[in-house]
């Protein structure tokens, strides 16, 4: 009964020894194989590690080399310049805004200015305080064919009166360029008489010209119509010649006769080493029929420094037949660093007939002014063909580098028509006139940055006799302006 005992117990051992054993084995299949698994996701992480690396460099390479190229388009831009063939416009902004293109064909510089004016005057019944436009303007110069330039520009600040809509015409002109000693030009434009009024209106020392060359009795116009030769045959001298109607501004002329004059004037310092030295001398003269393209003609009038009243006043000798006017000018500057003294003397002379009376009389006219930049700027490198120009401040008014520039300014200057006394108007209740004036001007000016500006003028003006402007009867006027300008 014994012997089935160990027999089962065998089966028992048997079996257990069979699936015991494979149990094992299965379990060790499954991790080989787990390894294998991962070992070729690794192998296949490397591999894309491998191509995303040289996707990497590949994308580097390509950036390198579009910026190479992009520094070597910049480079070539530079160089061909000159010699492009034109299908590329540059823009760049230098005292305007200019587009021009490489050959150098062609440019256009656009140019404009704004000065808006605060003047307050004394006694207040000669002359209202008020906020002024003084000129604001906009044109444009385009250069063509290198050897030719036209420029036109329009002045949009009209006189007081009010219901004035149309614009003015100042510059309006060809000129052919080719030779810097003989420019020619031909239309309306300025005729250089004199330093104060060759200077750009941008660029004076003072808010308005002196007595000796504003606007007035011995300069009827600023602008007139016709030809004039110009320009630099020295690097030290510099001349103009021209003829125009002598009719002014928007005026074609009447008068077969014509108005001709020429100046000449030499920087001396470009004879010695001297940099920042301007020795400036000159002459004008100037020789013609005046008047006006009208047949009713005008009067030769003048009015003080600070834009305010008349105080001389011949009406209507322009009417005459013939009214001819000869001038004659000297000019000097010299300017050393940051302080300029300049002057200019002028005399004209009006020979006609008004009714049956002839006439033969002067008006004489000078102005002396002290100019010094306080910030230390140089005037020399302001000076160009015969005239002073934009000042560069060291350092421009901004949170960085500095304020500025700044300039204190004195004039003086006299007006002397008494050899017209004769033929001033009978005075009446209301208005009465003189013929002799002289002014002291005391300015001073802010240039933010070579385009802005502010500037603050107190002007005195004597006269030589009481006058009488709106019923009030006095002899001297005062006034204050200050100006805020921009120009480009």
């Amino acid at each position: 009964m014994k012997s089935p005992q160990p027999f089962s117990v065998s089966i028992f051992t048997a079996i257990a020894t069979v699936i015991f054993p494979a149990s094992g084995y299965a379990l060790e299949d499954n991790e080989i194989a787990r390894i294998k698994e991962l070992e070729a996701q690794m192998i296949q992480l490397k591999q894309e590690r491998v191509a995303q690396d040289k996707q990497l460099e590949l994308l580097t390479n390509e950036l390198i080399g579009i910026k190479n190229q992009v520094s070597q388009s910049n480079v070539a831009k530079a160089e061909e310049k000159g010699s492009s063939i034109g299908n590329l416009v540059y823009a760049n902004f230098n005292d305007g805004l200019i587009f021009e293109e490489g050959t150098g064909n062609w440019k256009l510089q656009l140019n404009g200015r704004v000065q808006a004016d605060y003047r307050s005057y004394t006694p207040d019944a000669w002359k209202n305080d008020t906020f002024s436009i003084r000129r604001a303007r906009l044109g444009g110069t385009f250069t063509f064919l290198k050897d030719f330039a036209a420029r036109v520009e329009g002045e949009y600040a009209n006189d007081n009166a009010g219901a004035k809509g149309t614009t003015a015409l100042t510059y309006g002109y060809l000129d052919f360029t080719r030779w810097p000693g003989a420019k020619i030009r031909a239309g309306q434009f300025k005729p250089f008489f004199g330093l104060e009024r060759a200077y750009s209106t941008n660029f004076i020392d003072f808010t308005e010209l002196s007595l000796a060359t504003n606007n007035g009795s011995i300069f009827t116009s600023t602008y007139d119509r016709g030809v004039m030769l110009f320009g630099d045959p020295l690097p030290w001298l510099n001349y103009n010649v021209y003829v125009v109607n002598g009719s002014g501004q928007n005026n074609d002329d009447v008068k077969d006769t014509k108005d001709s004059g020429l100046r000449v004037n030499a920087n001396l310092a470009k004879l010695t080493k001297q940099e920042n030295l301007v020795l400036h001398v000159g002459s004008s003269a100037s020789q013609g029929s005046i008047g006006f393209s009208t047949s009713s003609g005008n009067g030769i009038a003048q009015a003080t420094e600070a834009s305010g009243i008349q105080f001389f006043n011949v009406v209507n000798i322009l009417s005459t037949a013939t009214t001819n006017r000869s001038r004659s000018g000297i000019e000097a500057a010299l300017a050393y660093g940051p302080v300029k003294l300049q002057s200019e003397y002028i005399s004209a002379n009006f020979e006609g007939t008004k009714g049956v009376v002839k006439f033969d009389n002067d008006i004489k006219t000078w102005y002396v002014n002290l100019n010094w930049l306080v910030t230390g700027e140089n005037y020399a490198e302001a000076y160009k063909s015969g005239v002073f120009g934009r000042i560069k401040p060291k350092h421009n008014f901004d949170r960085k580098d500095g304020w500025g520039a700044f300039e204190l300014g004195l004039r003086y200057s006299k007006f002397d028509a008494s050899d017209f006394k004769p033929l001033l108007p009978a005075a009446t209740a209301n208005t009465s006139y003189t013929s002799e004036a002289d002014a002291w001007t005391v300015g001073a000016k802010w240039l933010l940055n070579p385009n802005a500006r502010f500037l603050l003028n107190y002007i005195h003006t004597n006269f030589d006799t009481d006058i009488r402007v709106n019923g009030k009867l006095d002899d001297t006027e005062e006034a204050v302006a200050l100006r805020a300008q921009y120009d480009f």
